[in-house]
């Protein structure tokens, strides 16, 4: 087990892209004790959305011109970017005692910071939010098509270890939120493999439904309970065992065995998303259809 959450209150500077997963991490820290400090070109948009979180709970938010990092400090940096593309950065900080975590999606480019302590490389999630962020590709060719109601065309692409959003940003706050350090480097994706034509199936009956429920006009196959794909579980850790070899599987599933273990460090648990990928379709659906639910 960590040592427990820290004795003194975190402070946690968030900078980068201004993605999904920001304001999910965000709306999660702010049910801690945490001390906030964000870029001024988010702040206001945060304190009006979660005005009711910071006015019963116990987290605060600073904007990032207000506060420098210092030791002791945690520095989170979101997606492809710099402290040079950072609002409120006028220099790199200095390095002594601040610990800084880049975040990025697999199919994003490292950050040329010279000095992460740690790396968290998220592989194939769906985001709630994607207005103006970036969503899968195949989810946003396959909209148009069933809008016009015509089926998709797929490509053979490989399978995607799909993963909520949600369970993406409460892994995060989880070691945030232990005095224990970040793994230097650690992948985050769902523990299924999902083919293209399970993932197109979803998509397609969730469309249909949601369609059928604005008009009002339902068929047999909108009332019909669709059963969950099968999909097995795979196990966490890589090995060389048989069938193959730590190479041929990495290549394939992202090893989470390092996430794995910090989570049980930090709090007893381990990696283990709760959130159904059908839920995560759901949200990440109605906002292609209607972003403006979901803007922040």
């Amino acid at each position: 087990m960590c040592g427990g959450i820290m004795a003194e209150r975190p402070v946690i500077h968030i900078m980068g892209e201004s993605s999904s997963l920001v304001y999910a991490t965000i709306e999660r820290l702010l049910r801690t004790n945490a001390h906030l400090v964000i870029e001024p070109l988010i702040i206001d948009a945060i304190k009006t959305t979660f005005s009711a979180e910071l006015e019963f709970g116990h987290a605060s938010v600073f904007s990032s011109t207000d506060v420098a990092p210092s030791s002791g400090h945690r520095v989170l940096l979101f997606g492809h970017a710099s402290f040079e593309e950072a609002e409120g950065w006028s220099k790199q900080p200095e390095l002594n005692g601040i610990e800084l975590i880049h975040i990025h999606a697999a199919e994003q480019k490292r950050a040329s910071l010279g000095w992460p302590d740690a790396e968290v490389i998220i592989h194939d999630m769906i985001p709630m939010r994607t207005q103006p962020f970036s969503l899968p590709a195949s989810f946003t060719a396959w909209l148009p098509a069933l809008g016009s109601g015509k089926e998709a065309s797929l490509s053979m692409s490989q399978d995607h270890w799909w993963i909520a959003e949600l369970d993406v940003a409460d892994a995060l706050v989880r070691l945030l939120m232990c005095d224990a350090p970040f793994p230097p480097f650690c992948s985050m994706s769902g523990r299924r493999a999902w083919s293209i034509q399970q993932t197109y199936e979803e998509f397609s009956l969730l469309y249909k439904r949601t369609m059928a429920g604005q008009s009002g006009v339902f068929g047999v196959e909108e009332l019909t309970a669709a059963p969950a794909p099968h999909i097995e579980l795979q196990p966490l850790v890589i090995t060389d065992q048989p069938p193959m070899s730590i190479e041929e599987n990495s290549s394939i599933r992202p090893d989470l065995s390092s996430v794995h273990d910090a989570l049980h460090h930090a709090d007893g648990d381990g990696w283990r998303p709760l959130v159904p990928i059908r839920t995560s379709l759901m949200h990440c659906l109605a906002s292609m259809l209607d972003p403006s639910q979901f803007n922040v």
